[in-house]
């Protein structure tokens, strides 16, 4: 019968075998894992390596922005521009300045209205071709021929105020350098006992749109 020492021993012994089998089971074990281990990284990395080659190839799709679409704008319809209307051109004045008899003179509302004959008055060698187809005396008396072929009379209104120059005196004689009188005064020879002086010889009338603005007696040697 053995000796408590020497069942401690062999329990010691076995205790150490069981020890260095699972020691030797265990590693060889883990050599065995280690390789598996080895073998499925080299897989996984072959894996990634063909999934990192496949995203490559494939386009990249974004996924639209939650919400409603947006509808496209319509362009903004134009407003047709209205047509520019003209301005109005505001007519040009027309001034004529014409030799002519006075004819006679009336007045109504206030208003003086002057009844003329326009002639022609002719100088220098104007005048002689008149007075030859005339058959009158060529070249004529004072170098100066008057030509009235035209029966036509004209009647315009005379602007309140203006000045008459005027050659004729009421005696019956004649101021070359002129004078002037009024509207008025003139007016009232004109249609007087006066007449025969004041329109002796023609005037030199100056007409605006058909208004008469000036009147000039002419003096005639």
């Amino acid at each position: 019968m053995q000796s408590a020492p020497q069942r401690n021993k062999q329990v010691a012994l076995i205790v150490a075998i069981v020890a260095v089998a699972l020691f030797i089971g265990g590693a060889a074990g883990w050599f065995a894992r280690a390789g598996e281990i080895a073998d499925l990284e080299e897989r996984v990395e072959g894996a990634e390596e063909r999934l990192a080659e496949l995203d490559a190839e494939e386009p990249e799709f974004e996924e639209p922005e939650s919400g409603e679409p947006e509808e496209p704008e319509e362009p903004e319809a134009e407003e047709p521009e209205e047509p520019e209307e003209p301005e109005a051109e505001e007519p040009e004045s027309v001034t004529e300045r014409v030799p002519a008899d006075v004819v006679s003179v009336r007045t109504a509302g206030g208003v003086h209205y002057l009844t003329l004959d326009y002639i022609q008055f002719l100088t220098g060698s104007a005048a002689a071709a008149a007075a030859t187809a005339h058959g009158d005396e060529s070249p004529p008396p004072n170098d100066y021929y008057i030509v009235n072929d035209n029966p036509r009379l004209r009647e315009f209104p005379i602007q309140a105020g203006i000045p008459v120059e005027v050659v004729s005196n009421d005696d019956g004689t004649v101021d070359p350098d002129g004078h002037t009188m009024g509207l008025n005064d003139w007016v009232a020879r004109i249609s007087g006992t006066l007449s025969d002086y004041y329109t002796y010889s023609f005037y030199w009338v100056t007409v605006t749109d058909n208004v008469i603005v000036g009147l000039e007696q002419q003096y005639l040697p």
